[in-house]
Formats: C-alpha cells, sequence, structure tokens
C-alpha cells in the first residue's frame, strides 16, 4: 500500500533530521512515522486544536488528497427485438387439483415461567 507523503520532519525522539515521514491518515489528519531507525509514530489528530497548531508550524501538511471522480461511460443501446410469429399452438390441458393433507394443529402456549429462587430474598413480587 502506497500513502502521498506530504513533508518530512526532524523526529522529535531519535533527534535525526527529516526523518519522521508525515502523511494523511484515514480521516485526513497529519500522522508521523519515522523511517531512520526508531519507529516513533506521532499522531496529531484527535483534537482539531492540536491539528491547527502542526498546520500552522508545517503548512505544507494541511494538504489533504484530492476526491477525482471518473464518470462512467454511457451505456450501449440495447439491440431492438425483431418480432416473430408465434405458432398456433392448442391450448395445454389442465390436470385436475390434487387433495393436500389436513393442515397441522398450532403449537401450544409456552408454560409459564417459575418464579426464581432469590425473588423472596430480594423482595421481588411475582405477578
Amino acid at each position: 500500500m502506497s500513502k502521498t507523503v506530504l513533508g518530512h520532519i526532524d523526529c522529535p525522539t531519535c533527534g535525526k533530521a527529516d526523518a519522521m515521514r508525515i502523511t494523511a491518515d484515514r480521516n485526513g489528519d497529519p500522522f508521523g512515522f519515522c523511517e531512520d531507525g526508531c519507529g516513533q509514530q506521532l499522531r496529531v489528530g484527535g483534537k482539531p486544536g492540536r491539528v491547527r497548531a502542526f498546520v500552522a508550524r508545517y503548512p505544507w501538511a494541511s494538504a489533504s488528497p484530492v476526491t477525482v471522480t471518473v464518470p462512467e461511460p454511457a451505456p450501449a443501446p440495447a439491440p431492438k427485438p425483431v418480432p416473430v410469429a408465434a405458432p398456433a399452438t392448442p391450448a395445454p390441458k389442465v390436470a385436475p387439483a390434487a387433495k393436500l393433507p389436513p393442515a397441522a394443529p398450532p403449537p401450544a402456549p409456552p408454560a409459564p415461567a417459575k418464579a426464581s429462587t432469590w425473588a423472596p430474598l430480594m423482595g421481588i413480587k411475582h405477578a
């Protein structure tokens, strides 16, 4: 998976110059990762004030990915159906209807719930 790199800053952990790569996270906020050894991660997003302060210091970090929409091609016109004369056929004979078995009786209602053993101790009254 490739990400668009917005820029690089000095790593606050290991101190190497231009070692922390800044990309946009899934919310579009800047996110840093030290590529040169220590692997430090820097989450800038989460609080709008923190993002504003970071962008004020590094203006190039405000670049957000641009969504490009590609128009779909127009569908090809469907070919017109050719009318075909249907041959004359005799009407099909209908078979007599078969008898269905009798319907099953409805299920029995559920049994009433048994009172809990703890109900008297807890002061619960059942109807």
